[in-house]
């Protein structure tokens, strides 16, 4: 792939868009949002690629219904499992075509593999994780992420080198339904033909924990015993919820990371959270973003978190658990 700057002519911001357990991943409604948002303060234009093993009717009908302008679908057996080497080649294909000025991903297992590699390929720069995107006055895309353990903001720029790449974080970007109406229209392509794959993979279509529980149950260094786990195992099973931790359980090897919320874990969107014993760091706070509602337990009135939660409880979290599950 020869690098490339846009021109005038050809302002457009391409979606990255991708599978998921059912139709696509909800990240991609939310990159969807963010491209057509803006699209809209910038004049540009919008389109999404879509690279899949098969083209789902719930897909369908989401990618028909996301807002865009059109979706260039890259269909092929070889594209799942998803393997990075295979479907990178159909993003730079997309790319080639389209020409895009910005170029948005999703920052999840599959979007961190497959954006470095087209980003080498291209000869551009990439900004991981963003959790806020806006033009400046003079169109650039301005990315936003943490730095330094979340003590700093950085704001990046990429004024030379095209596209502009950044992958989003799931959960941080809420979105709002295009409606229905099939205003998007699909466009079959094709990449030519693909190199055989170098590596085996297994397919990533189970949602990582938390990243699409309606329910989640976090605790923090108020826990006082490894062994007091399983009654708070028990409790998210009363709840329905996701049982997931802060940090600080994770380096005292009560969890596994995958099961860590914040900077140097995952962020969740749940439609309830439930803290229990977390003060509320800056890091914890940066991966709940999109919880629409919280409530937070915790014996230290001065907690950050009980300044956010909708519902804040100045309680022993033991006591209080008792009562759900006794």
């Amino acid at each position: 792939m020869i690098p490339y700057t846009s021109s005038g002519a050809e302002r457009l911001i391409l979606a990255g868009l991708q599978p998921g357990p059912e139709g696509v991943h909800p990240i991609s409604l939310e990159i969807a949002g963010v491209a057509r948002r803006l699209a809209g303060e910038g004049g540009f234009r919008t389109a999404g690629v879509f690279i899949a093993g098969e083209l789902t009717p719930a897909a369908r009908r989401q990618l028909e219904n996301c807002g865009l302008a059109e979706v260039r679908l890259y269909l092929n057996p070889a594209f799942h499992p998803f393997v990075p080497e295979q479907q990178a080649p159909a993003l730079l294909h997309c790319v080639g075509e389209l020409r895009p000025e910005i170029l948005l991903l999703g920052a999840t297992p599959e979007g961190r593999s497959l954006a470095p590699l087209a980003a080498v390929s291209l000869e551009t720069g990439i900004t991981a994780d963003c959790t806020a995107l806006a033009l400046n006055a003079g169109g650039l895309l301005v990315q936003t992420r943490p730095a330094f353990g979340g003590g700093l903001m950085a704001e990046i720029l990429t004024p030379q080198a095209r596209p502009q790449m950044a992958t989003l974080r799931y959960g941080i970007f809420p979105h709002r339904a295009a409606g229905e109406g099939g205003s998007t229209r699909l466009v079959p392509a094709d990449p030519g033909p693909l190199p055989p794959a170098k590596t085996q993979a297994e397919a990533l279509t189970a949602p990582a924990a938390g990243e699409e529980a309606p329910v989640v149950l976090a605790l923090g260094g108020g826990v006082r015993a490894r062994e007091d786990i399983e009654f708070f195992q028990n409790l998210s099973r009363v709840l329905g919820a996701e049982l997931m931790s802060s940090r600080s359980l994770v380096e005292r090897g009560w969890f596994p990371q995958s099961r860590q919320i914040g900077l140097s874990g995952r962020c969740v969107a749940p439609e309830l959270l439930i803290t229990l014993g977390i003060a509320g760091s800056v890091q914890f706070m940066a991966g709940i973003q999109g919880a629409r509602r919280i409530c937070a337990l915790n014996t230290d009135p001065a907690a950050p978190i009980l300044r956010i939660a909708d519902i804040p409880l100045i309680c022993d979290l033991y006591e209080a658990a008792a009562r759900l599950c006794p």
